[in-house]
């Protein structure tokens, strides 16, 4: 899912919501609304630069997803119409729960207010758009290493043999306060970690990507051997 090298320090997301109506009645006492339901996640991935600078996009991958459809017994003036879509949305979004699951309160309040503001009272088809975009950042320091690598000696990863014998740090060993200088984020006692044999310290993940692109030690710039 990760750009090579990527790792993913914040990550934010946003719904987005369109709704058109597709079939109108020339009846206006139905009491069903169809509504046709299209979902797509598109993740973003960016690096943050230093001094406020704009962010790097590092690229994106869009995936289109089941087309759902489902029956409400409704009509826009119905004062449990937020309550019937959110019912709605509840059945359909099971097979994408961990994704939309945080957005489901904005994405019913978009549905809503998109579907008030149609004038037509006939309406009973519609179909409704629902994208969600994940952005994930990596914090600028990483990309600013990686750049300086590059303009010295290329972006030269180091070797396999070389990674596989890092010494793994036992969790009695670490201090609580240390800080995984890839990723920003604490070592803590649960995670694999790895010593360099300039003695800095990173998480297993972390390091074993970084080294993928560069063989050079984050912080200190120690040269691993390469092939």
């Amino acid at each position: 899912m990760f750009p090579t090298g990527f790792v993913c320090h914040e990550c934010f997301k946003n719904s987005f919501v369109s709704v058109e109506p597709i079939v109108s009645s020339s009846s206006s006492s139905l009491p069903y609304l169809t509504i046709h339901f299209n979902f797509s996640i598109v993740q973003q991935f960016w690096y943050i630069r230093p001094n406020d600078q704009a962010s790097v996009y590092r690229g994106g991958t869009r995936e289109d997803c089941s087309t759902k459809s489902t029956q409400i017994i409704t009509h826009l003036s119905d004062t449990m119409l937020y309550e019937k879509l959110d019912q709605a949305l509840s059945q359909v979004f099971m097979q994408f729960k961990d994704e939309f699951e945080d957005q489901q309160h904005a994405v019913v309040e978009q549905i809503t207010r998109k579907l008030l503001s149609i004038t037509t009272t006939e309406m009973s088809e519609v179909c409704v758009d629902v994208e969600l975009q994940i952005d994930h950042y990596c914090d600028g320091r990483i990309l600013l290493a990686l750049e300086e690598s590059s303009s010295v000696d290329g972006m030269v990863p180091a070797s396999e043999s070389a990674i596989e014998l890092l010494e793994p740090m036992e969790a009695h060993e670490r201090n609580s306060n240390d800080d995984c200088s890839v990723c920003l984020d604490e070592l803590g006692e649960e995670t694999d970690v790895l010593r360099l044999p300039c003695s800095h310290v990173f998480h297993a993940e972390c390091i074993t990507k970084w080294f993928e692109n560069s063989h050079y030690c984050p912080l200190c710039r120690f040269e691993m051997p390469t092939d």
